[in-house]
């Protein structure tokens, strides 16, 4: 598979059209980059794609005995099954918390569900102080003091509040010393959250990570500071609006910058009944971001 780019999607495929001598239908295209146009062109960013020319798999031929008595009847199909099918990656599915990995459902009683159920609560708070532990550290390594507070803690999920200490509380009274005995400049929440969410996203990853080594599977972190998940839905919700307003009046699809999944799903979610677009995701994390185009 090889990779081109360009300043646009159309670019780039015309590149890969050019060097593969194939048309646009007798390629399979992957956005890798959407890229970005930046502001009055700083910042910009190529869109990049990789692109292979589609396989043409030929229906196997029966081989038949040189002896008739050995030749098998050959069995007519269903011409539904002779279409080819797409082979998707096998996806997981969750267990119900009760169950033990891989047992039927209906094999535990009640009251082992529960038991169960308690014992992956207490395994989560568990894992959960520790993570506290874990984020505060890995912020004061990145010259960020933060203190982290579990808000909400369930079997498989846990919400935890990031706080940098107010000004007042880091400078002292009118500018006197720290606990340390030096004069320290308060962190800013923007510190906290990084550009755009990046480091608290960053984090978020990092817990997963850290909980399932913990012994909690398939868990679901939530990092939060100063309100910012909130601030972030209802940012999520205007970029729609306006790409929305931008497909309509061009006709063009718009591809949107790279996202965690947590937005990519609001932004599915919030257009998913608009009767003008459809919505999409393109890209490998962490560059995958949604594209909006006309129906």
């Amino acid at each position: 598979m090889s990779e081109y780019q360009g300043k646009t999607y159309q670019d780039a495929v015309l590149k890969a059209q050019q060097d593969l001598n194939k048309p646009q239908a007798e390629l399979t295209i992957t956005v890798v980059d959407p890229g970005r146009r930046g502001l009055f062109g700083l910042g910009a960013r190529p869109v990049k794609i990789e692109a292979v020319v589609k396989k043409v798999v030929e229906p196997a031929t029966p081989t038949l005995s040189s002896s008739p008595e050995e030749v098998a009847p050959v069995q007519q199909e269903d011409p539904a099954e002779q279409t080819p099918q797409l082979i998707e990656e096998p996806v997981a599915t969750e267990q119900p918390e009760g169950n033990p990995e891989g047992a039927p459902d209906g094999q535990l009683s009640p009251a082992e569900i529960a038991a169960r159920h308690e014992q992956n609560l207490h395994r989560m708070s568990a894992a959960a102080t520790k993570l506290v532990d874990y984020l505060e550290q890995a912020y004061r390594a990145l010259g960020v003091d933060v203190s982290a507070t579990v808000q909400s803690s369930g079997a498989k999920d846990v919400t935890i509040e990031l706080n940098a200490p107010t000004p007042g509380r880091v400078i002292g009274y009118h500018g006197h010393l720290g606990r340390q005995g030096e004069a320290n400049v308060a962190p800013t929440p923007g510190r906290v959250i990084g550009y755009h969410g990046r480091r608290i996203n960053a984090f978020e990853v990092l817990s997963v990570a850290f909980l399932n080594y913990q012994g909690v599977k398939d868990a679901q972190v939530t990092l939060d500071s100063e309100g910012y998940r909130a601030k972030r839905a209802q940012t999520i919700t205007r970029i729609g609006e306006r790409a929305v307003t931008d497909v309509i009046a061009s006709g063009q699809a718009v591809f949107l910058d790279p996202m965690p999944a947590r937005e990519r799903k609001l932004l599915h979610k919030q257009l998913e009944d608009n009767p003008n677009v459809k919505t999409y995701s393109q890209g490998r994390e962490p560059f995958r971001s949604v594209v909006i185009a006309p129906k």
